[in-house]
């Protein structure tokens, strides 16, 4: 029994993964800190050290982590049905949209990560498509490219709300998306009428106030006729 309860242990921490992304054995929040630290020699290390080790591990972790051993899967569940047990797995494709969130989460730190973004975006794996366009968004660098982009996804029912938040994250540079991100306010989807509101107050509040202003006209039969 002492033999089976020591595997069991021993299973369950070997065969589960970290909630929390770790990159070149760093948290994100410490590559976050350093790349804002007030130190710019440190903040220069730490660009050098992202561009260099950070966003290629992440990148091949967005296009490559595509393997999960089935034996891995079989045994993490039966275990977890046992009382008391509880490991923690992310699979692959919940692996590879961690990538692309990290890197958003590098902010413009990581920015030489665009093109890889970029390519993910517009690739066949469907997982990543959503975090792609966040992380770009986080990013919010190259605007005359990424801007563009960012519009034909409006279009999109799948993409829009997170093709909206990001451009929300341009601020004013987005007006030009502000025609097709209006209709979203009456989309019948919540999270995109979310979005767009919450895109439209950073890049045209004005704009926004005008869209959804209800304005009393004269008393018709009783009721009042909004617009």
């Amino acid at each position: 029994m002492a033999f089976l309860a020591g595997s069991i242990w021993l299973l369950t921490r070997t065969l589960g993964n970290s909630p929390q992304a770790t990159i070149a054995g760093k948290p994100i929040e410490y590559w976050q800190a350093q790349l804002n630290s007030h130190d710019v020699v440190a903040s220069n290390e730490a660009l050098a050290l992202v561009n260099s080790r950070v966003i290629p591990e992440l990148t091949n972790a967005m296009f490559h982590d595509t393997n999960d051993s089935r034996l891995r899967i079989l045994l993490i569940d039966g275990l977890n049905q046992l009382p008391g047990v509880q490991i923690y797995f992310i699979d692959a494709a919940g692996r590879r949209v961690q990538a692309a969130e990290t890197i958003g989460e590098l902010g413009p730190g990581a920015k030489s990560a665009i093109p890889s973004l970029i390519q993910a975006l517009k690739g066949n794996d469907p997982a990543v498509r959503s975090a792609a366009i966040s992380a770009l968004g986080e990013i919010h660098s190259e605007p005359e490219t990424i801007i563009p982009l960012l519009i034909t996804y409006l279009d999109n029912d799948s993409l829009n709300d997170e093709a909206a938040k990001a451009l929300g994250n341009y601020g004013t540079l987005a007006k030009a998306a502000v025609p097709k991100i209006l209709p979203m306010l009456h989309a019948p989807d919540k999270d995109a009428r979310v979005a767009a509101a919450e895109a439209l107050l950073k890049i045209d509040p004005e704009g926004y106030t005008n869209a959804t202003r209800v304005t009393e006209a004269p008393q018709t039969n009783g009721q009042a006729l909004t617009h």
